[in-house]
């Protein structure tokens, strides 16, 4: 396969992919002789697709702290 070829059938395919999955590329495999790959990380699970989302939402201010700022036994000496 030409590497005009292998560029315009990788065009293709990722355009036809779904949502997830890893793109393909073209791989020079000997002079003149180009494949599709899709490149993986050796050790790495396969990505799930993604799911819904979860809103976060930001949490309250805490309460201003009720007690004195000096103990009640403290006083003036």
């Amino acid at each position: 396969m030409t590497r005009a070829e292998a560029r315009e059938r990788c065009d293709a395919l990722n355009r036809e992919r779904a949502d997830g999955e890893p793109p393909w590329i073209v791989r020079e495999v000997s002079p003149d002789d180009w494949q599709l790959v899709r490149p993986r990380v050796p050790g790495l699970p396969p990505r799930e697709p993604l799911k819904a989302t979860t809103e976060a939402k930001p949490k309250p201010p805490y309460p201003d702290d009720p007690r004195p700022p000096l103990p009640p036994y403290v006083g003036p000496t």
